[in-house]
């Protein structure tokens, strides 16, 4: 059997993978993930979720050609339909898409974590979106991750059901309550890049006569948020 290995990205997410876990991976991208996770025994069974034909027969073709047939499946559906009730999914992963569509997948699949399964997600953009869906539905955030992957700063994050409601920060909504905690290497030299960058728009929009207000303010406090939080040591 080949032996699977993953991407900087996808091996973070794995790292955040609870041992002995029934996963549904949504939108699995040649079932690489779960693969790499049975080969490693981190978990028991895998799904994988594809939206299309064509991804779906990548799944299975990867499953066949590393033998996983017995423990993995791969599945045509729209986000978790793909997860039935007799599966008795524990985890639940999505990755590799942008914040939006990973919390429009949520809200339209909420039937399907009924039984609060964990969730791992992570998302490409606006990850302050779905840390704000998670508070909202009372997912407490239990793990964050953050890697430099092909030039590209990715944060993955792992969130477990609460009876209680769930509180963030503004700050910790955006910049995530692990990392804003730990402000590892890789967190500096990606709020230094986001930093440059906004305030690149920044000059261009007070530079503009064309731009509302509301928009150069909105500029401003990003800056600001950005800049304090690097200038906090603590």
């Amino acid at each position: 059997m080949t032996e699977q290995h993953l991407s900087r990205r996808l091996q973070a997410v794995a790292e955040l993978v609870p041992r002995a876990a029934t996963l549904a991976d949504i939108g699995s991208d040649h079932a690489y993930l779960p693969a790499y996770l049975l080969q490693q025994q981190v978990i028991q069974t895998a799904i994988a979720g594809e939206v299309r034909p064509g991804p779906l027969a990548n799944a299975q073709r990867e499953i066949t050609k590393l033998g996983l047939q017995a423990v993995m499946q791969a599945r045509l559906g729209d986000g978790l339909a793909v997860i039935e009730p007799a599966d008795h999914v524990d985890v639940i992963v999505i990755a590799g898409m942008g914040g939006e569509l990973i919390t429009d997948i949520l809200t339209d699949g909420q039937a399907k974590l009924a039984n609060h399964p964990a969730l791992l997600l992570q998302p490409n953009v606006d990850e302050n979106r779905v840390r704000r869906w998670l508070m909202q539905h009372q997912y407490q955030i239990t793990a964050e991750q953050l890697v430099e992957d092909s030039g590209h700063f990715y944060e993955m994050m792992r969130a477990e059901f609460t009876p209680v409601p769930v509180t963030l920060s503004t700050m910790e909504i955006n910049f995530g309550p692990y990392l804003l905690a730990a402000k590892s290497s890789t967190f500096q030299q990606k709020w230094h890049s986001r930093l440059q960058k906004s305030q690149a728009i920044l000059t261009q929009l007070e530079a503009s006569q064309s731009h509302p207000q509301a928009k150069i303010t909105a500029m401003r406090r990003k800056v600001a948020a950005i800049q304090e939080v690097l200038n906090d040591n603590r």
